[in-house]
């Protein structure tokens, strides 16, 4: 584990398990659900980067360029292929020092997305916040459809709040409607601050505006989450009965690639050329809520 940190923030990451983090606290007080030092699975860590796409692809295939392009499940979880190769994947540093790491992982096409790349993931701390740096190089000899994010594990307190203005839904996880982006009903509605879902949800919004924020009352502690414009997609997963939800910023929705291939508008799924490089920026910054 590599650690970091400065008066205000401290941050470990595992560049072996995905390039995940193993914790991420703000003067001292866990932000992200600690993993333990053990652990050898991502999807147990307090956050993982997701490329070369996020969420889902149903059944594991999508047409692209008149292809049918297969790929095999990759996790534990779930009955798809999900959050793409890196999570997955043993990183190389590339670069480090006392305020930043840079990991990287090239992949090859016979196995996982089957397409050739680089991915970087960069840690980058200044101050309050922490950045959060991906970067995907196409190095296939075609065009490489893609996507981006982040799968960050929040702790979740009684009081936690969380506000963001994303009024489209594109999937519910016990409702699933994909394709046909709805308006988001009053109780999903977060353009102001609500508590975290207690019965449990798993949901995509769309049109959202790249800012939220987290705010936890009995900690004194306020979460400003910022991302660049490409990351139109949000994910809410909060499990019932755990104390940690994911508020996962996207450039996605989930089975975008399927969405696409049918003229669907909207679902994030972009195209890189060949050797294009393309980067997008998340981040974190914390203070106290007085």
């Amino acid at each position: 584990m590599i650690e970091i940190k400065n008066d205000f923030i401290q941050f470990g990451v595992l560049p072996t398990l995905g390039g995940s983090l193993s914790y991420l606290k703000y003067k001292g007080i866990d932000i992200l659900r600690p993993t333990t030092s053990d652990e050898t699975e991502s999807n147990q860590s307090s956050f993982f980067p997701m490329l070369p796409y996020t969420s889902f692809i149903q059944n594991g295939h999508f047409p692209y360029l008149g292809i049918t392009r297969k790929v095999e499940k990759n996790s534990p979880v779930g009955k798809n292929p999900m959050h793409g190769d890196v999570w997955r994947s043993s990183l190389q540093v590339e670069a480090q020092n006392e305020h930043s790491v840079k990991l990287v992982y090239q992949h090859n096409k016979n196995e996982g997305y089957p397409f050739s790349y680089t991915a970087k993931v960069e840690y980058v701390l200044k101050d309050n916040s922490l950045e959060i740096i991906e970067t995907l190089q196409n190095d296939s000899v075609l065009p490489m459809p893609f996507g981006m994010g982040i799968h960050p594990f929040f702790v979740k307190d009684p009081d936690t709040q969380i506000c963001f203005n994303a009024p489209k839904i594109w999937y519910r996880g016990d409702d699933p409607i994909l394709g046909h982006p709805y308006t988001a009903p009053k109780n999903f509605d977060f353009k102001e601050a609500k508590s975290v879902p207690a019965n449990g949800c798993n949901m995509s919004f769309g049109s959202w505006d790249s800012k939220a924020f987290i705010d936890y009352p009995s900690k004194n502690i306020h979460v400003d989450i910022f991302a660049d414009n490409s990351f139109r997609h949000l994910i809410l997963f909060s499990p019932k009965g755990k104390n940690f939800f994911c508020l996962e910023p996207v450039t996605n929705t989930p089975d975008a690639f399927n969405l696409a291939s049918l003229g669907i508008v909207g679902t994030g799924i972009q195209s890189l050329g060949p050797h294009q490089t393309v980067s997008g920026k998340i981040k974190f910054v914390m203070k106290g809520l007085k």
